[in-house]
């Protein structure tokens, strides 16, 4: 019997890949992102030790659009570019065992629930930087399975949490021990061409718009209540007003494998919120300790 030991919400965002401190402080100036330190410290303090096989990626980069999608290759190889930000992000070389037996299943338990979702094994199937920044910080001996999945980008939030809830499933069923990872942003609106280059601090007075800032609080507020229900119920409204990163869905998808409303684990938040060009961003860790009991994937 498999089970998500614990989930995890986090930024991917580029400037995770400067290595260099003075180009670090030429980008950002005096406000450099805390991520730096936050992500080594979660891994150091949180996911190292824990017992698990594989991690589940929902990469908020990877859009698909008649069905979902899951990587399932037994080997994820190669060297990474971003066709973004190639200055900021090139020659990333990465080299992890996949997951195709979990991407099976997660493809048939969600076919039976009449959701449209394939495992894919094509030759050259592209990997996005949200996968790979993030494993490159939590992953980095390479010592855990990684299984990639899209987000698809004509579901509503009822169709992810339907998926979400085929992906807890699967799980519940294989003898996998996963931590899920929603790699992503919260409100996604950048600045401008001609100010984005000056807003590019990690303060959250850089966020695009009060309003946004202002919603990203209280979403955050809801995670470190373990109030999943009030995220969800507000899910759509955010989508609505906030635009955020891959439609939220790399959240939603996460919440309905834990049992979407009736999920309660409480976030543990590493780092700052802080602003990336205008976006917000953020890095929580949610293990079944912080609500007191253990809770497998169902």
């Amino acid at each position: 019997m498999g089970k998500v030991v614990a989930t995890i919400f986090t930024t991917h965002v580029p400037r995770l890949m400067i290595t260099d401190p003075v180009a670090r402080r030429a980008y950002m100036g005096r406000n450099v992102t805390t991520f730096y330190d936050a992500m080594p410290k979660l891994e150091r303090e949180r996911i190292r030790h824990l017992d698990f096989d594989t991690f589940l990626l929902i990469d908020t980069h990877w859009f698909s659009t008649l069905e979902y999608v899951l990587n399932a290759h037994e080997r994820l190889a190669g060297v990474y570019t971003s066709e973004e930000l190639p200055e900021m992000l090139h020659g990333l070389e990465y080299d992890y065992q996949g997951d195709g037996e979990l991407a099976r299943a997660v493809e048939m338990e969600a076919q039976e629930r009449g959701i449209r979702a394939i495992a894919s094994a094509h030759s050259n199937l592209p990997m996005h930087y949200p996968t790979l920044n993030v494993m490159y910080y939590f992953n980095h001996e390479a010592r855990r399975r990684v299984l990639s999945l899209s987000v698809c980008q004509t579901a509503s939030v009822k169709n992810d949490l339907a998926y979400g809830a085929a992906i807890g499933q699967a799980i519940w069923k294989s003898n996998r021990r996963v931590v899920i990872v929603a790699s992503g942003g919260m409100s996604h609106k950048f600045w401008d061409y001609d100010h984005i280059l000056d807003r590019a601090s990690a303060s959250p007075d850089d966020i695009a718009s009060t309003a946004n800032r202002l919603y990203d609080e209280r979403i955050m507020e809801w995670f470190k209540q373990g109030r999943h229900d009030a995220v969800l119920s507000a899910a759509d409204d955010y989508r609505a007003h906030c635009s955020p990163e891959g439609r939220f869905s790399h959240y939603i998808t996460m919440a309905g494998a834990m049992g979407g409303d009736s999920w309660t684990w409480r976030g543990e938040q590493f780092g700052k919120y802080e602003a990336a060009i205008g976006t917000g961003q953020a890095i929580f860790f949610f293990q079944p300790s912080f609500s007191g009991a253990e809770r497998e994937a169902a």
